[in-house]
């Protein structure tokens, strides 16, 4: 491994196993050199040393946890590498503002959802239109990727929404070129589903939810009315968490603009109480 980078297990071991092994190693070399004439002194020796040797177990344990679980160094620098490239970290390994605004979002969309923010992709959107783009990202269900889709999809929807998806797509396909070209697996592109992206439109445009189920043009009979609820309500989590984001960069309109998407969303049958809470929907 390179001497530039500090893996988190190298660092504990440097650290806390290091300093645990001093006191071990003081502790047996004083047991040694002891008498036995003050039997309290040793007994309390005794119990320190194995007090320092439970810890440095426990220690152990958890740095084999880490190794296991972390990537491999290699895998490790390149993606610190990837991070320097989109500036999400220095070239001393500092996390910037906008690394900041990475960390906010739990979940595995990170990198596309702070571009989205830097990249100004949803300023010139209406609250209806980013609803219905933020769908592509939460979106897990059935896919309709084809041309008669495509066709049907661009009669339900604007055009700077259309413009919106075509960006969206443009830049998970860089961040994926990005790290692949760093030998990272990655298929944020891929993992983009816009099946449902014209019903969160009209969800957020006012329309009841009865009507959108029953909308011969939305080709939505294999998605379960379920599988749509949780992810609008999904949209309204990723709101709050594009919101804090907005504070972080200290974007006040991003802020007013996602406040408003979830007086959109948030309302009717979807958000009501203990409504969804049946084993059909709750294991999707």
């Amino acid at each position: 491994a390179s001497n530039r980078f500090i893996l988190l297990n190298d660092l504990l071991i440097k650290t806390s196993q290091s300093l645990l092994l001093n006191n071990l190693h003081e502790l047996n070399l004083k047991l040694e050199n002891e008498t036995y004439v003050n039997l309290n002194e040793n007994f309390h020796l005794i119990r320190k040393l194995k007090f320092y040797e439970n810890k440095y177990n426990d220690m152990n344990e958890r740095i084999s946890s880490l190794q296991t679980n972390l990537q491999t160094s290699f895998e490790y620098e390149s993606m610190l590498e990837v991070l320097k490239k989109l500036n999400y970290i220095s070239n001393t390994n500092i996390l910037s503002l906008k690394g900041q605004v990475a960390a906010l979002f739990g979940s595995n969309n990170e990198l596309l959802l702070t571009e989205l923010i830097y990249q100004n992709l949803i300023d010139n959107l209406t609250p209806s239109e980013i609803a219905a783009l933020l769908s592509s990202i939460i979106f897990q269900g059935k896919r309709f990727d084809n041309e008669i889709n495509d066709e049907n999809q661009k009669k339900e929807i604007t055009p700077a929404l259309h413009q919106a998806k075509q960006q969206l797509i443009a830049i998970a396909s860089k961040l994926d070129q990005i790290q692949r070209d760093y030998k990272i697996p990655t298929n944020i592109e891929e993992e983009l589903n816009f099946s449902i992206m014209s019903l969160v439109y009209k969800w957020a445009q006012g329309a009841k939810f009865y009507d959108i189920m029953n909308d011969s043009d939305m080709e939505i009979n294999d998605i379960q009315e379920g599988t749509i609820v949780r992810t609008i309500m999904r949209i309204e989590e990723l709101c709050s968490d594009i919101r804090n984001a907005g504070k972080t960069v200290g974007n006040s309109e991003l802020v007013d603009k996602l406040n408003h998407v979830t007086s959109l969303i948030k309302r009717g049958i979807v958000f009501a109480p203990s409504l969804y809470f049946s084993e059909t929907i709750t294991t999707l």
